[in-house]
């Protein structure tokens, strides 16, 4: 009796296990991850010109405007060469490069980075903005950047920021990439095409469910992740393709982003406290 007792046990206890294991695709293997030595991350942005990863930290409350987040600075490798490399900001999200700086949405401003100097070379506050959230930038240097809460993207340029569009349909817009002359929108439940002249938007790739990074894979797909801790393989013509699923271990997947000459998928963890780089096959 004892021995069987043990023995349904044990099983119990194998099960649960496996049960709590995260989903990890025959796409997908794993290259590596950080040490859990970062305060919140919540973007990835890989810098191609100088070879190099920046991490948003939010090291605090996603909304508390306490002057703790910065920016860490991270090797192809996974190695964190510079911990705190830009300090000074509040709760930084998105990420986004455009010549010689990196801008980043931190709550209702967007701070503009000088990357050669490390240091803060201005700021444009968003009236009326609640809860920035990415960013992405065309070939002219204009900045687009997404207010979830507050429906809206707007978009900065040579100091001064502009509303682009703002409505109840959009429902939540977070991750943005800029596609040619369209910009893309992941919202709560699908990916919307926004018009940059008119701010007109129709829908593109639908049932994606929620929406947190939003990038290309090179091939006519995007990746996006939902921050509980999926990443999907998405596209207009196909149904979507499940690659990661962290959320058994309680482990998120924010802002993420996709080095494509390296087909590297880069994951912020969140509370996790680490990045976690993944090959898509």
């Amino acid at each position: 009796m004892k021995k069987m007792f043990a023995s349904a046990l044990a099983l119990m206890i194998i099960s649960s296990l496996h049960a709590q294991q995260s989903f990890i695709s025959d796409k997908l293997s794993k290259k590596w991850e950080t040490p859990a030595q970062l305060k919140v991350p919540e973007s990835v942005c890989f810098d191609a010109g100088r070879n190099v990863i920046y991490v948003s930290n939010v090291a605090g409350s996603p909304t508390d405007k306490d002057g703790n987040g910065f920016i860490s600075k991270v090797s192809p490798e996974g190695q964190i060469t510079v911990l705190e490399w830009v300090k000074g900001l509040n709760a930084p999200k998105g990420m986004g490069i455009a010549g010689d700086f990196l801008y980043v949405a931190d709550i209702t401003r967007v701070v503009k980075i000088d990357i050669a100097q490390g240091k803060i070379a201005g700021e444009v506050e968003i009236p009326g903005s609640t809860f920035l959230n990415d960013i992405t930038t065309d070939q002219q240097g204009t900045v687009y950047v997404s207010d979830m809460n507050g429906n809206a993207i707007y978009t900065v340029k040579d100091g001064r920021q502009k509303l682009l569009v703002k409505s109840e349909k959009l429902n939540g817009p977070n991750g943005l990439f800029f596609a040619g002359e369209k910009l893309l929108a992941g919202l709560q439940d699908r990916v919307v095409s926004i018009d940059i002249k008119t701010g007109e938007f129709s829908d593109y790739i639908p049932n994606t469910g929620g929406i947190d990074g939003l990038v290309p894979d090179g091939q006519g797909n995007y990746l996006i992740s939902d921050w509980l801790g999926n990443i999907h393989l998405i596209s207009p013509q196909k149904a979507k393709i499940k690659l990661l699923d962290t959320t058994p271990e309680n482990i998120n997947a924010a802002d993420i982003d996709f080095v494509i000459s390296k087909r590297l998928l880069l994951v912020p963890t969140f509370s996790d406290n680490r990045v976690v780089a993944y090959e898509l096959k």
